[in-house]
């Protein structure tokens, strides 16, 4: 049976019908609201599209939208998933460009509806959509007046914070849209210099990039890199954006540095590590290696990785004595135990004896008849897991889940 626009439409009403209660769709029921219309999505992509009806297409994956982001729901990343299944349905009709829908009808939809027709969180998939895409110098320009309009609201609501971030996020958008009208490079800048949004940096040294200017993009690149060297947290990693550049541009010296400097932010990175290393001849290496080793501190469980690529697990020992990590001696516990059995369980027996100290509840005693049962696994642990449930039954009499959990040693 061949299914019409109409069936698609009556079928997703019957799904949203099916999951939601009193206009909200609860946790449970949100994987199967995703999968349906996710199904229905792909069917109806597949047969209209197949059939050249875009026009048809288009209107489906837009009541769909619309229907998912005006529906309340506790979803646990469906939203993300569903929106992804319509912007690439979106795409289909979009590389059709078909005369019944072309990209100008397509872009009045998409700027009609950034007007509070969905929640502000679904509005972002419009809003990228559009940036992407409609790059005809005519939908270029009308891109632009677009955004002009959308700041000039948010700064007449100043004490919005909802539209001034919309006129924030506009004021990008419009140098992006200049750098794909290909707009002066100066004319650029100085439009810049009105902007406020966090990620303008990241956005300029983008648009830099896509002139051809290099110097400009390092120049943004050290500052946005100086600013997690002072935060200690390489969320965008911007010494390795650079090193990327310096490898590119066959610039040795400062391909090091910024290595040098991206270690520092993310100590225990194996392909940082793997990078290092290819850097010196093996004569050279020990040396090396070393001079990397001393400047973190002993305890520091991030290098354990590092310590591991060279076979240095006499340092990695050092490591969890000065600071034990449970987690960590499971993670290498292979090596560590062959190597040091004894300093293994010397460590497993003083955290056992802690967490003993410190449990007051029953979910506790179990870790710690857990940590029994580990201590049990190396040479002369049986022995010392009975001595210590012995000693923990005398200190910890009133405790009686723990003596309950530990009854087997």
């Amino acid at each position: 049976m061949v299914k019409t626009v109409k069936d698609y439409r009556v079928g997703i009403n019957k799904i949203f019908s099916r999951y939601t209660r009193y206009g909200f769709v609860e946790y449970r029921d949100c994987n199967g609201l995703e999968c349906d219309m996710v199904d229905l999505m792909l069917e109806a992509t597949e047969e209209l599209g197949g059939r050249g009806e875009y026009k048809e297409l288009f209107e489906i994956a837009c009541k769909g939208f619309l229907k998912w982001g005006n529906t309340d729901k506790d979803d646990d990343g469906q939203t993300q998933y569903f929106a992804s299944i319509i912007e690439d349905t979106w795409d289909v009709v979009y590389k059709a460009n078909d005369p019944k829908m072309p990209h100008k009808k397509m872009y009045e939809w998409f700027v009609g509806h950034i007007d509070g027709s969905v929640i502000d969180y679904m509005e972002d998939y419009l809003y990228d959509y559009l940036l992407e895409h409609f790059k005809e110098p005519e939908l270029l320009q009308k891109k632009i007046d677009f955004y002009n309009v959308k700041i000039e609201a948010g700064e007449a609501k100043k004490d919005d914070s909802y539209h001034d971030f919309q006129a924030e996020r506009c004021g990008l958008y419009v140098l992006r849209t200049m750098a794909d009208m290909k707009r002066p490079i100066e004319d650029i800048r100085q439009y810049s210099k009105g902007v406020k949004m966090y990620s303008l940096k990241e956005t300029m040294a983008q648009i830099e990039r896509d002139y051809g200017n290099m110097d400009e993009v390092i120049a943004i690149y050290k500052e946005l890199a100086a600013e997690e060297d002072k935060r200690g947290w390489a969320r965008d990693d911007w010494h390795r954006k650079l090193m990327d550049i310096y490898k590119e541009l066959g610039n040795k010296e400062e391909y090091h540095k910024e290595l040098l400097a991206s270690m520092v932010l993310n100590v225990g990175d194996e392909a940082l590590w793997k990078a290092y290393k290819a850097q010196f001849f093996e004569k050279d290496w020990p040396k090396a290696c070393q001079d990397i080793f001393s400047r973190i501190k002993v305890g520091n469980y991030r290098i354990y990785p590092w310590y591991a690529a060279e076979e240095r697990y006499d340092l990695m020992m050092e490591g969890l004595e000065a600071c034990f990590y449970s987690d960590r001696l499971k993670q290498y516990e292979k090596k560590l135990k062959a190597l040091y059995p004894e300093r293994c369980l010397k460590l497993l027996v003083v955290d056992t004896n802690l967490m003993a100290e410190q449990s007051n509840k029953r979910a506790d005693y179990r870790r710690v008849a857990k940590n029994l049962n580990w201590i049990c696994r190396y040479p002369g642990g049986a022995e010392k897991a009975a001595q210590m449930a012995d000693n923990y039954r005398i200190i910890y009499k009133q405790r009686r889940a723990m003596i309950e959990e530990i009854a087997d040693f």
